[in-house]
């Protein structure tokens, strides 16, 4: 679903686009953190020629700022660069502007003066006939308030108070919005307009769009009429005070007159901003033309309108276009106020877990681009986006798609920007009104009961940190596609006549390199390589998403944060049955990236990857992305994926036949008897057309090749060599797919078991010593002369066909797989 967002109003409680800061602080925006700051700037980030950055002061909360400004307690005061435009040469009182008169009316008589001439200003800009200087015909001035994502054009009554505010030399003006009770503040010499209720300060400005050529005429007309009607008042008679209201209703007549002889200006032509039309649900619908604006001055960057992010979500095959809805329990623009600098915890985590992460964070403050990314600017980054609209659903409302089962052929395709918007609200503790749950706010709660368990924390601030200094206010950035396939069948069996190609395999080296020059599956980076999360039943497992482990599953989950964020997207029911809070499988996430270090393959100390002690953002996380069609529209998705699938479980279905060190050293034989499961569970979670069909051509676009370890032989304990040609055979059967086979001397799953794919002829006995935990059980002696380089070569060329027969009628132990597949079939 696509849809738009709304033209702001003085109504808007969006937080200011500053960021709240840290109290005391005096910061200047350089690099990465400019973007924070949009006064002066152009929507690319770039500053108009000959203006100088804004500057950020922070004053502590409830100080007074220069000339005894009060700073509200949420934020710093923003002072940009020259953001005014002078209306008229009596207009406030600083540099290069007249001072105002000192005889100069105020207080009730100046509040008459204004309201008769506001009056005017209104009726004639309803008809069309508003102010317009000579010089400015070619255009109308409109005013703008500054909101989290950038500028957005006020409403047509509101625009022609200020300007009539400023034209009159008015240094402040008060705002009642009808919709909303809220009053406003409006200082037109700071530009700055405060929320008198909740203290909220936002910037103002005022700038030329172009207008509709049919209202030009009638501009000039109302210009006369107004300039005459402040002479009046300014010569202080009733009589002609009462000549100017009677000038008003003449003005009137002569503009009806003049509409109903064609003349009648057009919906949205007027000086006040036109109206954008209400979100939409039903299907993509597209983004509207961006307003064109004439440059005015080097200091005036165009009119761009704040877009929502584009969404689109399907509850099974072929339902797409729409989504049920849920509702906040709490307006997420309320939040705001409670977000703090998160040097406490936010309301929805527990403050036991939160502290020692906290601290850790703060003590060894880590870098992204080069620039430090403190606690304080994740929750500035939490303030913008709370108040951002990222759905375009008008703030309160989401559209919910709950991707446990049954989960055939659903799809929830989000925004990054939205992504985080539902991570800053899980933080922040925001519920449903309808009383459920969800699973990421579900696991906040869980995990928060052992405050030992902290790496989700690290894992979502860390999505939060980088995101903070990779989207520009108002940037969406790329989309994250999460689908489900249809149910099993048995269609790979047709492909069966398919050549198989030769496998890329990548042995890790002593010094954690690949000889096949690719970088690690676990850790990413491989274009348009899909990971595989060797899951379970759901993606997390036993960790239930709060820690690492010394298994892959659970602990990928963290390093992926947008992973772990789109629990979300569980209902999170049974607090007593975690699964209910967690991504089913298979499953898979076009666009996912790694955001956290360090993460390999091998086992670190007993676990599958380690959080630095400092540093422990992934500064070479990737921006590039690649065009894709979604639901018909084109995208842009990050080319890389993560895929959650389960094997079979040998261990699990083994009973008394086998013993533990007999399933490590594949030495058991129900451990080859799962071939056509194995295959049918690979193909549904890898083959593009088993999804849901306005995300197939997505998922080719981002996926064309797999990345892969001993899938089948982790904590399962399948057989390596089976494994490996299981993989293999099923790949062979997808359509454009080719597989990264990865070797390590002791993953951290069953380690020292995946050496036995190397045969003796390729180092598998020292292999096994290298990588196997002592005692463990990981014989050496049970490798056998062939290895993965055999195999290849002897089955490489040849059909699908003949290496799945040759695995359904492969021997018993205690010979490997390899060593008795040697010259099966005439081979």
């Amino acid at each position: 679903m696509f849809g738009w967002g709304q033209y702001g109003s003085l109504s808007n409680k969006s937080p200011p686009g500053s960021p709240t800061r840290a109290a005391g602080a005096h910061l200047k925006p350089s690099g990465a953190e400019s973007r924070n700051l949009k006064a002066g700037n152009s929507p690319t980030g770039q500053r108009p020629p000959g203006t100088q950055p804004p500057t950020l002061e922070a004053f502590p909360p409830g100080s007074a700022g220069p000339s005894g400004l009060q700073r509200n307690s949420r934020g710093p005061l923003v002072r940009g660069g020259s953001r005014s435009l002078n209306l008229n040469s009596r207009a406030g009182s600083g540099p290069g502007q007249q001072q105002v008169p000192e005889n100069s009316d105020s207080g009730d008589e100046s509040d008459q003066r204004g309201g008769i001439l506001g009056t005017a200003s209104s009726i004639l800009g309803r008809l069309g006939m508003e102010e317009r200087a000579p010089d400015e015909e070619q255009g109308i001035l409109v005013w703008e308030v500054e909101v989290a994502g950038g500028w957005v054009r006020l409403d047509a009554e509101t625009s022609q108070l200020l300007t009539q505010a400023q034209a009159e030399g008015r240094r402040s003006v008060q705002n009642c919005d009808a919709r909303s009770s809220q009053k406003y503040m409006v200082d037109l010499e700071r530009l700055e307009q405060t929320n008198q209720g909740t203290g909220e300060k936002r910037g103002v400005r005022c700038t030329r769009v172009a207008e509709d050529p049919k209202t030009r005429r009638s501009g000039g007309r109302g210009r006369d009429i107004l300039e005459a009607l402040r002479r009046l008042i300014a010569a202080r008679s009733a009589l002609l005070l009462a000549a100017g209201v009677a000038l008003i209703v003449a003005s009137v007549v002569v503009a009806s007159t003049a509409a109903s002889a064609g003349g009648k200006p057009q919906p949205g032509s007027g000086g006040g901003g036109s109206v954008a039309p209400a979100p939409s649900d039903e299907g993509w619908s597209p983004a509207p033309p961006a307003a064109t604006t004439p440059a005015l001055a080097p200091t005036q960057p165009p009119l761009v309108p704040i877009q929502p992010g584009q969404w689109y979500m399907c509850t099974t095959l072929g339902q797409c276009g729409s989504a049920p809805r849920r509702t906040w329990s709490t307006d997420p623009t309320d939040l705001v106020g409670a977000v703090a600098g998160f040097n406490a915890a936010p309301p929805g985590v527990s403050a036991q877990a939160w502290g020692p992460v906290a601290a850790h964070w703060s003590a060894s403050t880590p870098v992204f681009q080069g620039t430090a990314v403190q606690l304080g600017d994740i929750a500035a980054f939490v303030v913008e986006l709370l108040g951002s609209d990222p759905f375009g659903t008008g703030g309160k409302d989401i559209p919910f798609v709950d991707l446990r089962p049954p989960s055939e052929n659903k799809v929830v395709a989000v925004t990054q920007r939205q992504l985080a918007f539902l991570v800053a609200n899980a933080l922040m503790g925001n519920g449903f009104t309808d009383g459920g749950s969800d699973g990421l706010t579900a696991g906040l709660q869980r995990c928060g009961a052992n405050p030992a368990k902290s790496t989700y924390l690290y894992s979502l601030l860390s999505f939060l940190a980088v995101l903070s200094r990779e989207l520009a206010p108002g940037d969406q950035g790329s989309l994250l596609v999460a689908a489900t396939p249809k149910g099993q069948d048995k269609s790979w069996k047709n492909n069966l006549g398919t050549r198989l190609p030769e496998p890329t395999v990548c042995q890790r080296q002593a010094d954690g390199s690949f000889d096949c020059g690719l970088s690690d599956f676990m850790a990413g980076g491989t274009q348009k390589q899909a990971l595989t999360d060797i899951a379970g039943g759901v993606v997390g497992g036993g960790a239930q998403l709060c820690d690492l482990a010394a298994s892959q599953d659970e602990s990928l989950v963290q390093f992926y944060s947008e992973v772990l964020a789109f629990s979300f997207f569980t209902n999170g029911a049974n607090k007593d049955d975690s699964a209910t809070g967690m991504l089913p499988v298979p499953w898979v996430l076009l666009g996912a990236r790694r955001y956290m270090n360090q993460l390999s393959g091998n086992s670190m100390g007993g676990s599958c990857g380690a959080i630095p002690t400092g540093n422990w953002l992934n500064e070479a996380i990737s921006s590039r992305t690649v065009p894709v069609s979604v639901g018909g529209t084109q995208q842009k998705v990050a080319p890389s994926a993560f895929v959650g699938v389960a094997s079979v479980c040998s261990a699990c279905n083994v009973g008394d036949s086998c013993s533990h060190e007999e399933l490590i050293n594949n030495k058991c034989d129900l451990q080859r008897r799962h071939l056509e499961q194995d295959l049918s569970n690979w193909y549904q979670a890898f083959e593009p057309a088993m999804y849901e069909p306005s995300v197939q051509q997505a998922f080719r676009s981002v996926v064309s090749r797999i990345g892969t370890g001993p899938w089948g032989a982790g904590v399962w304990y399948g057989d390596s060599q089976q494994s490996f040609l299981t993989v293999w055979l099923a790949t062979s059967l997808l359509s454009g797919i080719t597989l990264d086979y990865y070797i390590y001397p002791s993953f951290c799953e069953n380690q020292g078991n995946q050496c036995f794919v190397l045969g003796t002829s390729g180092g598998c006995g020292a292999c096994v010593e290298q990588g196997a935990l002592p005692g463990a059980g990981v014989d050496p002696g049970s490798c056998g002369p062939r290895g993965i380089t055999d195999i290849i070569s002897q089955f490489k060329g040849r059909s699908a066909q003949e290496l799945y027969d040759a695995l359904l009628q492969v021997g018993q132990p205690p010979d490997q797989i390899f060593d008795l597949l040697h010259g099966s079939h005439g081979i």
